[in-house]
C-alpha cells in the first residue's frame, strides 16, 4: 500500500506550506531509511505545521528530513491511517501496553 504519491517534501515551514495541501488524506513523515510517523487530518497542511511548531516531541526528537501524502475522502482516513502504521511500523505511532 504505503503511499501512491511518489513525491517527497523537505520537511520544514516553507515546504510545508509550499506543498502540503489544505486537504483531507494520510501523511507519512521521515528521515532518510526510517519511517518517524504516519497519521491523517481534514487538513494535512495545518496538521504538518503544527508537528513543525513542536507539538510531537517525538517527531521533532527523530529530526524529520520528509514528508509524503496522499489526498483522500474524510470516510477513508481511519482505515488508509491503520494500514499505514501497520505497514510502515513509525516509531512514533508505537503503542505501550
Amino acid at each position: 500500500m504505503a503511499f501512491r504519491n511518489q513525491n517527497g517534501y523537505a520537511f520544514n515551514r516553507a515546504s510545508v506550506l509550499a506543498n502540503a495541501p489544505n486537504a483531507s488524506g494520510v501523511y507519512g513523515i521521515y528521515r532518510q531509511g526510517v519511517w518517524i510517523y504516519a497519521g491523517q487530518s481534514k487538513d494535512i497542511q495545518a496538521r504538518l505545521m503544527q508537528y513543525i511548531n513542536g507539538e510531537n516531541a517525538c517527531i521533532l526528537r527523530n529530526q524529520p528530513t520528509g514528508f509524503t501524502y496522499d489526498l483522500a475522502p474524510e470516510w477513508q482516513l481511519d482505515a488508509l491511517e491503520q494500514g499505514l502504521i501497520v505497514e510502515l511500523n513509525p516509531v512514533c505511532n508505537q503503542r505501550v501496553g
